[in-house]
């Protein structure tokens, strides 16, 4: 982006409008500090045309995941959580127009505005075991499949997705495919050892990894409460 575009995105925060953000999602910060590593969790960057906050939520929550954040005018961030706890900045930091409305603000340089789901977070969903999955024989009798851009943290992810849609339960499969239901397994579903359950997702940052079911075998998940 050249300085003349720079010049012309930023400019007084007190000018910028306020745009409704959908989805039920929150406002974490009006303006935070953002820095080279990222402080969205598994932060996937986007530089948009025609960006602003509501696009970004519409566009992250899409993917499957819970966060999301706007900066320099035309970037999208959208993640599976934060790495540490928000710095927030000034809100006057956040001074440089939407490349897609101008009327409204998305963050600045090295200064981000961040927003997340806020559904009932993974504490609130209980893991259940391994169950066996096949075309012949699913463990789901009505499930909606969902998959993401990346597998990272692909549990919180799909926790997250079930959650938007309502659903009860919740299973991850292959380290790649996430199911959700209201009915959970069938019947004559066959839980088999958690063992079986053996496929690797990575985890942001240096967290290593977590076991996302295996090969027609689905980590199964209920919502408490």
């Amino acid at each position: 982006m050249s300085l003349l575009s720079l010049l012309f995105l930023a400019q007084s925060a007190c000018s910028f409008q306020t745009e409704a953000i959908p989805l039920n999602w929150t406002t974490l910060s009006a303006c935070a500090v953002d820095n080279p590593a990222r402080i969205i969790a598994g932060d996937i960057t986007t530089q948009v045309a025609n960006n602003t906050p509501a696009s970004c939520v519409l566009s992250c929550a899409s993917q499957g995941f819970g966060y999301a954040g706007v900066e320099f005018g035309n970037e999208c961030h959208c993640g599976t959580g934060l790495v540490a706890v928000l710095q927030n900045a000034p809100v006057a930091d956040c001074n440089m127009a939407c490349t897609g409305n101008s009327n409204f603000s998305c963050g600045g340089p090295w200064r981000i505005q961040v927003y997340g789901f806020p559904a009932l977070r993974p504490g609130s969903w209980a893991y259940q075991g391994c169950v066996e999955d096949t075309l012949a024989a699913p463990a789901f009798s009505a499930s909606t499949t969902h998959t993401f851009t990346t597998n990272l943290d692909l549990v919180d992810q799909c926790l997250q997705a079930c959650s938007r849609a309502g659903a009860t339960f919740a299973g991850v499969e292959d380290a790649a495919v996430c199911q959700c239901s209201n009915s959970g397994p069938v019947p004559e579903a066959q839980q088999t050892d958690d063992a079986d359950c053996n496929s690797l997702c990575p985890l942001p940052g240096n967290a290593g990894f977590e076991f996302c079911g295996g090969v027609e075998r689905l980590g199964v998940y209920k919502l408490l409460g």
